[in-house]
């Protein structure tokens, strides 16, 4: 169950004691917003993750973060170029963590990782911390490509490659049909380009119910952009639309399950491109199913003048391995 609440009332929401508390820095004003409501004092240990080959804005507001933290906080280096030193880098620091102290409680501020760092992050957690209760914390935005009109909007263009998820290989077999699903979102160019480097025989278009979106302007904007990604894709004769809840990862994994059973004897692949909220559904989803291949693009350029305004609530979610 998803838990949405304002900003400012978190800690009414959170338990008494937090382990380890994780979030990750960006060139959003958006990775600040839990760490400057959350109660410090609850917090055992914390990091700071941020991408060392992705702008120098990330590494500024990194350190931001942790003198929000009291200079208490330890500084991991991803990269958004190599996901094994990424793996390795978080692998390390849990190994760590684990013989200083007991884990039972970590707290994720999932909102500005990679969807890839994210992907990574829960599959480790799933792997050397199975008993340990998970709260993943989301902040909203108020709106995406900031004062743009809905069909100019953008988040990122372009794929410098397309490479599967690591700890999400699945189960490929040449000698089957591949069914993608893809999780749409804003960036509906490079969902194209997903498509046309995979080439599916068999294609699922996944997008957010407005009534269930998580930005608080232009709720419609995820079907205008599955709308564009639809007609660019005509040549498909099998696609398959079906919604998502954008809040809720349990919800999220069933629809993922129902497109999976209609396409029995393929290989599946699935590519997350919509909010955090919904790749925590898609993590879950392939950790049950070790069939399942997890794919990523990483993206040519960012919207990083406009990308998004910070909104006023948080939504919160227990994750739940069985």
């Amino acid at each position: 169950m998803t838990q949405k609440v304002l900003l400012s009332e978190i800690n009414n929401y959170l338990g008494k004691n937090c382990d380890l508390f994780i979030c990750s820095s960006s060139f959003e004003e958006r990775c600040f917003s839990i760490s400057r409501n959350i109660n410090k004092s609850i917090i055992n240990s914390s990091w700071v993750v941020y991408n060392g080959d992705g702008e120098t804005e990330i590494k500024t507001n990194a350190e931001t973060l942790l003198q929000i933290y009291d200079n208490n906080a330890s500084l991991i280096e991803v990269s958004m170029d190599d996901p094994l030193y990424t793996a390795d880098r978080i692998r390390e620091k849990i190994i760590v963590e684990l013989n200083k102290n007991v884990i039972d409680n970590v707290f994720i501020d999932i909102t500005t990782f990679t969807h890839e760092a994210l992907l990574i992050l829960i599959k480790l957690f799933y792997l050397y911390c199975p008993n340990a209760e998970i709260t993943c914390l989301y902040t909203n935005a108020l709106e995406y490509s900031v004062g743009e009109e809905k069909k100019y909007k953008w988040l990122s263009n372009g794929i410098r490659e397309l490479r599967s998820v690591l700890g999400y290989a699945g189960n490929i077999i040449p000698s089957r049909k591949n069914h993608l699903i893809m999780i749409v979102g804003y960036e509906y160019e490079r969902a194209m380009r997903i498509i046309n480097t995979i080439e599916p025989n068999s294609l699922s278009l996944g997008f957010g119910r407005s009534c269930s979106a998580t930005t608080e302007k232009d709720k419609e904007a995820n079907e205008y952009y599955l709308q564009l990604v639809e007609e660019m894709a005509t040549y498909y004769t099998d696609i398959f639309k079906f919604e998502i809840p954008c809040d809720s990862p349990n919800k999220i994994i069933e629809e993922l399950n129902r497109q999976i059973a209609c396409a029995e004897d393929k290989n599946i692949i699935i590519v997350p491109m919509n909010n955090k909220i919904s790749t925590i559904g898609v993590a879950l989803t392939a950790i049950k199913n070790e069939n399942i291949q997890l794919c990523y693009a990483p993206a040519i350029s960012y919207n990083y003048r406009n990308y998004s305004i910070p909104g006023n609530n948080c939504y919160i979610y227990k994750i739940e391995w069985k």
